[in-house]
């Protein structure tokens, strides 16, 4: 019995995964020998889980390799557990019983996608899904317009389908679709001809116009926000980042309804303005100082670089001519070998004497040795030292830099909090006085946003009160996020200086060692070549 073509409701697992790739795998010959060899599933590159009545997407994490997936004709509710098919390519969950497309961000390789007949209603949540050339929707329950326009972000579309949604029985959809959608080249696969795009446009001229003119707001607005995400990126190194834009000042408010209806009553508005203009004159400073100082950090991080690479550059050429001489030595000792050996062969001497010599050298060759690893090791314990002298003495400068600029900081956001709390006492006042002016007064008209807060006097002070304490906390936040990032990034650096110093003195150590293990490795078998055993002497005797 064919295994994918079973009728009864089925879960995904390896035994069905199995048995549909041997279903679908080669015929023959090649399909006896595949069904031997038995492909590895993370190896397998497309497989159909289809008419299976399949209830959930799971246990395809083991299809790592998989860039074809059709899982069509089954009851599929919900899309899910697919975020470790990133080699997807195709994908094919159509005549399913899904209602929301979700879970498709790690599929970014994705080009064809089908949700054919299913059940879904918007488009959404495929803002990663760049690379999508194929899309068919049809057969859904799409009834908006504004989800045809959700479309034109992926330039790459070339080829749609949304047949028998409610969107699409309106008069002239093709020809929306060809004037909204200028990427797309085929529609319900039928070319989508240059007078139908033509046409399409003069007919929603406006509100093609109106589009456009939002989307370039919207554009402008992005790269505004880039900008400002790169500048923090890039100012994030001295600790101020967006304290150059108005973002601290206008997360004051951003959940502060209360602060914001307070607004409303008359002369607020100019208090805010002046408390604006003087908060963001104290971010720039901050800002401006963050930048000075953190100038200031590299300058001395340079200096302080340039003299270890100078004490390594010294220490590293004294080495290299205590080595050079040792080398010569080397040579000289090698050369008397070769020599006694020429002498033992012409039986200039006898063995007991070539031997003796040879000790002798054996000697000498060891004391080289010693000597060698002594001064090696004599100017990496003098470069130790220093570079841990050096350490400590550039760990009390970025130190002394890094405490300043916090200080300074410090002080700028107490300039900050006497702000808020001159602010707040203002409004306070005003507010206070509009409340008591509109109790009196029938022809004071209280705004209806501001109605809840003017109940009465407890409910004044109590909103009053939570503004002033929000924008209190944002602003020692930011306070605590500065200092916290400054002093995080002053002990890593301490601690990393530490680190390297101890890994660069192991590893010069163990370069020490291997040089005079590779020594002796040489001259153990330069006298191994060279030896001869007492048998050959006596035989040549």
């Amino acid at each position: 019995m064919n295994p994918c073509k079973l009728k009864e409701p089925k879960v995904i697992n390896n035994a069905l995964l199995e048995k549909c790739v041997q279903e679908q795998g080669p015929k023959g010959e090649a399909g006896r020998l595949a069904q031997i060899e038995k492909v590895p599933l993370e190896e397998v590159p497309q497989i159909r889980l289809e008419f299976l009545n399949i209830l959930r997407i799971d246990h395809l994490w083991v299809l790592t390799s998989l860039t074809k997936l059709n899982l069509n004709n089954n009851l599929i509710e919900k899309i899910e557990n697919l975020e470790t098919l990133v080699h997807l390519v195709e994908l094919n969950l159509s005549f399913n019983k899904i209602s929301k497309i979700e879970n498709l961000d790690e599929l970014a390789n994705l080009e064809k996608l089908s949700f054919y007949d299913n059940e879904i209603e918007v488009l959404e949540n495929m803002d990663f899904l760049t690379k999508l050339t194929v899309f068919s929707i049809g057969r859904n329950k799409i009834a908006e317009l504004e989800n045809v326009l959700y479309l034109r972000q992926f330039s790459n579309l070339k080829c749609l389908n949304m047949v028998q949604n409610p969107c699409s029985e309106t008069e002239d959809f093709r020809l929306f679709i060809a004037a909204f959608l200028p990427h797309l080249v085929y529609y319900e696969y039928k070319l989508i001809y240059d007078m139908e795009r033509e046409l399409g446009q003069e007919i929603f001229g406006s509100k093609l116009r109106q589009l456009l003119e939002s989307e370039e707001r919207e554009r402008e607005a992005r790269m505004q926000i880039d900008k400002e995400i790169a500048d923090a990126a890039l100012h994030a190194s001295s600790f101020v980042e967006y304290l150059n834009t108005h973002h601290l000042f206008d997360s004051l408010f951003l959940n502060d309804d209360d602060g914001k209806h307070l607004l409303l009553i008359e002369d607020a508005k100019d208090f805010y303005d002046e408390y604006e203009e003087q908060f963001l004159a104290l971010c720039m400073q901050i800002f401006e100082n963050g930048q000075e100082q953190y100038r200031l950090r590299t300058d001395e991080i340079d200096q302080f670089m340039k003299c270890v690479e100078d004490a390594q550059t010294s220490n590293q050429q004294e080495s290299i001519k205590h080595m050079e001489v040792f080398i010569e030595q080397k040579a000289e000792v090698f050369y008397k070998i070769k020599g006694i050996q020429k002498l033992l062969n012409n039986n200039e001497i006898t063995y007991e004497e070539f031997i003796d010599k040879c000790d002798v050298l054996v000697l000498e060759y060891d004391k080289l040795l010693h000597d060698i690893w002594k001064a090696l090791m004599k100017l990496e314990l003098e470069l130790y030292e220093q570079m841990e002298e050096v350490n400590q003495t550039f760990e009390q400068s970025i130190t002394e830099l890094v405490n300043q600029f916090i200080e300074s900081s410090q002080g700028y956001f107490s300039q900050i909090r006497d702000l808020e709390v001159s602010y707040a006492e203002n409004i306070g006042d005003l507010a206070l006085k509009f409340q008591t002016n509109a109790t009196l007064s029938e022809e004071i008209v209280v705004p209806e946003i501001l109605k809840p807060i003017m109940s009465d006097k407890d409910a004044l002070h109590n909103s009053l009160a939570t503004s002033h304490d929000v924008h209190m906390q944002i602003i020692d936040a930011r306070e605590d996020t500065l200092s916290g990032n400054a002093r995080d990034w002053l002990e890593d650096l301490i601690d990393n200086l530490m680190k390297n110093e101890v890994k660069r003195n192991r590893g010069k150590i163990l370069e020490i060692n291997h040089f005079l293990d590779i020594q002796r490795e040489e001259f153990d078998d330069l006298n191994a070549e060279y030896a001869p055993e007492p048998e050959e002497v006596a035989s040549a005797d």
